[in-house]
Formats: structure tokens, sequence, C-alpha cells
């Protein structure tokens, strides 16, 4: 109904102010939605020992390949790449670059831990390729 207000009112040649108001407003009704619709996800994350930790390393590594943007393309910051995530899967990602820290410093002797995960992808990767 908003939608339709703004494209008459628009087409009426109203203030652009006006017409931006009412954008701003569909596009935080469209967010709200969004959100109401991800909050109702059956989706979640496995509790086993060291998936969180895990998971946030395979999306940071995917954000730093910027394998992710909004919906007109453009860049989008890793806090509403956690964000979105952490609705997804019912779970709170804000404290990512603290787990990130905390792991990172802890593995400085011994990468093991940190690549581990994607050793795992990758043997999984050939098992899959193999069927």
């Amino acid at each position: 109904m908003l939608q339709i207000l703004n494209f008459a009112l628009y087409k009426k040649q109203c203030p652009h102010n006006t017409c931006g108001i009412i954008e701003r407003k569909i596009k935080l009704l469209e967010q709200s939605e969004q959100e109401i619709v991800l909050a109702n996800s059956n989706l979640q994350l496995s509790i086993k020992k060291g998936f969180k930790v895990n998971f946030i390393r395979v999306i940071n590594c995917l954000c730093e390949l910027s394998f992710f943007t909004d919906k007109k393309g453009n860049d989008i910051t890793k806090k509403e790449v956690f964000r979105t995530f952490g609705n997804a899967i019912n779970q709170d990602l804000s404290t990512f670059h603290i787990d990130l820290s905390a792991t990172k410093s802890a593995a400085k002797s011994d990468m093991r831990n940190t690549f581990a995960i994607f050793e795992q992808m990758y043997a999984k990767q050939q098992e899959i390729n193999n069927k």
C-alpha cells in the first residue's frame, strides 16, 4: 500500500523529501518483515564443541573473499553478514570478532586448529566427488 502511495506521490511530483520518507518507511517495513521470517527459521547450528567457531571461520573466510553483497551488489559489512547468518540459524553471532581473535591468538603457535575445518571440508568435497 505504501509503495502505491509512494508511486502516486512520485507521479504527482511531490517534494523529493516526502517520497524519501515514505521510501525509508517501506524499507524499514520490508526489513522487519524479513527479520520475522528469519526468526521463525527452523535451522539451528549444532551444539557440538567447536562447531560455532568453525562456522564463524568459514563465514569469515567467505567474507574476506567478497562472497557477500547487499541486494544491489554493494559491499556489505561483516557485521551485517554475521547478523544475517545468525538470524538464519537462530544464533547470536554479534561477537564473531571476539571468537575469531580468541582462536587466532590461541592458534599462533599451531595453526592446525584454525585450518582443521578447511581440511575437513576439502576431504568431504573429495569424498563427494568420488561418489
